[in-house]
């Protein structure tokens, strides 16, 4: 990514979820509101309408930090760099043509840049982090104050942000990981799957999800908030109501030389079955909200669950 350090953006309301994507869930191609659930109000338990822009898909300066020349690098970055390439890559999609190479690797870094901004990833690590320091401080300390225990939780949502941001901003971490992510992906065959026009795919505020492929943890937890980056892990990224992404191990005698970049991507319609299973797959790894461009079909499928 191109550091830009000479403009300062003005937007402190930035988008955990970007608005080029987003867009593709509209409820109408003249409206720019989708249908969602946020499972983090519990006022409003329903489904609602969300314009694009609206805050629950945006946190206050979420990617700005201290130690940055321009607090908002990253925040200019991704608007400027990385968002636009998504019509880029739908265009393509869309044709249902086979996708060059260039898309293909710009799905790549897309699906990089998605999960690394998640919310998830962020509230996990504070998670953890909290976890692991009171342990800590209590194996010291058996008594630990209110006042400590909040100045524990201060330090690992700065921890938790630090880490996140650093996956953007640090270049030896971008590159090292980036590269596992490549290296990965390349080397698993991907088609594109056709949703059905009663029965769409939804998307949520954490997009891309792998099932749990060890079947004695899979009945109590069946899917994985994040990408899977294993030999035999299985990748699902709704692109829009009509297209998922799907990127599973190659079959046993594919020849050495056959990789994502040079497969043909084919296009097939999935099974009402295999649509559910999605679904489900991104209702259970949303952060707090879940995107459909059908409002009947949400609340009939919530309602099952």
């Amino acid at each position: 990514m191109t550091a830009l350090t000479t403009k300062r953006s003005k937007k402190d309301g930035q988008h955990i979820v970007p608005r080029t994507y987003l867009k593709y869930w509209r409820i109408a191609d003249d409206k720019n509101f989708v249908y969602g659930i946020d499972f983090s109000n519990k006022y409003k338990t329903g489904v609602q309408t969300f314009g694009l822009n609206d805050k629950v898909f945006k946190e206050r300066k979420y990617y700005n930090h201290h130690s940055f020349e321009n607090p908002y690098i990253i925040e200019d970055v991704l608007g400027e760099e990385i968002e636009p390439a998504y019509d880029k890559i739908m265009s393509e999609v869309n044709s249902e043509s086979n996708l060059s190479q260039s898309i293909r690797e710009k799905i790549m870094q897309w699906l990089y840049i998605s999960k690394m901004r998640s919310p998830y990833m962020r509230d996990n690590t504070e998670r953890i982090a909290n976890f692991l320091y009171k342990t800590t401080e209590r194996y010291k300390d058996k008594n630990l104050s209110p006042e400590k225990e909040q100045a524990i939780e201060q330090h690992a949502k700065r921890i938790a942000k630090e880490t996140q941001l650093n996956t953007f901003a640090h270049e030896g971490q971008l590159k090292n990981l980036l590269t596992l992510f490549i290296e990965t992906l390349n080397a698993k065959h991907w088609r594109i799957l056709k949703s059905i026009p009663q029965f769409q795919f939804w998307t949520n505020d954490n997009p891309g999800f792998s099932p749990n492929t060890v079947e004695r943890f899979a009945k109590e937890s069946p899917y994985h908030q994040v990408m899977e980056l294993n030999v035999s892990s299985i990748i699902f990224y709704p692109l829009s109501p009509k297209y998922c992404l799907e990127i599973t191990p190659f079959t046993q005698g594919t020849p050495l030389n056959i990789c994502a970049l040079t497969m043909e991507i084919k296009y097939e319609q999935a099974s009402p079955g295999l649509i559910e299973f999605i679904n489900k797959g991104v209702l259970h790894t949303c952060n707090k909200v879940l995107v459909s461009n059908n409002k009947e079909i949400l609340e009939h499928c919530i309602k099952r669950q």
